[in-house]
């Protein structure tokens, strides 16, 4: 068995580096969804006094948050030190030594704040999760693509590395099948009609010109169900895209984006679709740099434009 693990271990130290700016740009968009919570509400309002319980929570493992520790006098201060911090996470400089303080403040948020949502705690579990890739991430900056040259040291920081990886999407596709097998329980998303109350919603539903639109779109019963029944295939499918081929992962990937941006576009909850956005490049397209990827598919298009201008004045 020892020997069977070990031969293991020396196949996955082998493969691509783990290091890529996918993971990176899937960090600044964790760091970012904290960012923003801390920036445009204050700590006030995160901060209400709960049935029963005071303001911050620091009971049990809790009472480690940065909350609880920090002076009460001082929180305003220490929010501008959170502040700071998250913004050095996002801008991708040096990943392992803002591994550990951007989970102790994400941890921090959702352990103490009496408004939270489960993008809060989900954007705690991913950086908690990414402390390993993080820690043995050797760049300066996230951006920077990882040489694919590397020795036998490294071999270890890689293991370890992609094994913190696999567990990340082993978390993302419970995250996905239960948010669906769940809703098969309430009679309103079998029947095909929760889209509508959700959309009526005055706390989750939109406002404004969305608003109107969506009333008058919510009139038609096909579109209804189709939203609603359509939100559980979508669910169902990243949460068994785990087992699907990398092709059909990438098919998934802009199709789990554009779901959960309408997610923040009907409902409002930007920072929960951040930190959804960053868990689908985790789980998705973690081992590619989808950014530099974009880059050159648009500049090998500019240059297949140029040439067909190119053919078409030399044959006019």
């Amino acid at each position: 068995m020892l020997t069977r693990i070990l031969k293991w271990a020396a196949a996955v130290g082998e493969g691509p580096q783990p290091w890529t700016v996918n993971v990176g740009v899937a960090r600044t968009l964790i760091a970012l969804s904290g960012f923003g919570t801390l920036l445009l509400s204050s700590l006030s309002t995160l901060m209400q006094p709960g049935t029963g319980t005071e303001a911050p929570y620091c009971q049990g493992a809790s009472g480690l948050s940065l909350w609880c520790l920090a002076p009460a006098a001082g929180t305003e201060w220490a929010r501008v030190a959170v502040l700071a911090v998250l913004f050095v996470a996002a801008s991708g400089w040096r990943p392992r030594f803002t591994a550990l303080p951007l989970w102790w403040i994400l941890f921090s948020d959702q352990a103490s704040f009496t408004l939270v949502d489960g993008g809060d705690q989900i954007a705690a579990v991913l950086a908690l999760l990414l402390i390993p890739i993080s820690l043995t991430d050797s760049r300066k900056w996230h951006w920077m693509r990882s040489s694919q040259q590397f020795g036998r040291p490294r071999k270890l920081a890689v293991t370890v590395a992609r094994v913190s990886r696999g567990v990340i999407c082993v978390q993302v596709a419970f995250i996905y099948l239960d948010a669906c097998l769940s809703k098969l329980s309430v009679p309103e998303w079998v029947d095909g009609t929760a889209g509508y109350y959700w959309l009526q919603d005055p706390m989750f539903g939109p406002a404004g010109v969305l608003r109107t639109i969506s009333n008058t779109l919510m009139l038609n019963p096909l579109l209804v169900t189709a939203m609603t029944w359509g939100t559980l295939v979508i669910e169902f499918s990243l949460g068994v895209a785990l087992l699907l081929s990398a092709r059909h992962r990438a098919i998934l990937f802009p199709i789990g984006l554009l779901f959960h941006l309408g997610i923040a576009l009907t409902m409002g909850l930007w920072s929960f679709v951040f930190v959804m956005w960053a868990a689908l490049a985790l789980y998705l397209r973690a081992e590619g740099d989808f950014p530099a990827e974009w880059l050159s598919a648009f500049r090998r298009s500019r240059s297949r434009s140029r040439e067909a201008r190119r053919c078409s004045v030399a044959r006019g």
